[in-house]
């Protein structure tokens, strides 16, 4: 049995459907937000790498990119090493969405642990921070340390 009961994973979704509606006042989705996040963690990518980071079907994240392109996120750029490929670079409005997501969720968060007692405030913390290092660390080796029990 799970200790936890998920409770982590329930906090972030619903984080996520927080944000999810805030990206709503930018005319943007959860899909076209997850490509601009991809383009502006690595400005120059090009379409087919988009799909392989996230795991989108190509003419998904064509539409995305389309999308984001329209309404002046993001630009696309003649490869110099390749004319026939399209690099994606972000644009300063992408910046400032960044920028604005963040600053939503950290107030979101702020609102969940008001009523958290500073001294209870200061362990939590901690060990939010152990686990979100522990996670972190896994994605980084592609979680092949990561022990599952065989379902049997």
């Amino acid at each position: 049995m799970d200790p936890s009961q998920r409770k982590i994973t329930k906090i972030a979704r619903n984080a996520a459907n927080f944000s999810q509606r805030q990206l709503k006042a930018f005319g943007l989705g959860t899909s076209e937000y997850d490509v601009l996040h991809c383009i502006r963690k690595n400005p120059g990518i090009i379409l087919f790498e988009i799909c392989g980071e996230l795991g989108m079907e190509k003419s998904a994240a064509a539409h995305c990119i389309a999308s984001l392109e329209a309404k002046g996120y993001i630009c696309r750029k003649t490869d110099p090493e390749d004319k026939r490929r399209k690099q994606l670079f972000p644009l300063e409005k992408a910046d400032e969405l960044k920028d604005q997501r963040a600053s939503r969720e950290a107030d979101f968060y702020a609102w969940l642990m008001e009523d958290i007692p500073p001294e209870k405030l200061g362990v939590f913390l901690e060990v939010l921070d152990t686990i979100y290092q522990k996670s972190k660390d896994a994605r980084h080796t592609q979680y092949r340390d990561v022990a599952v029990p065989e379902k049997g």
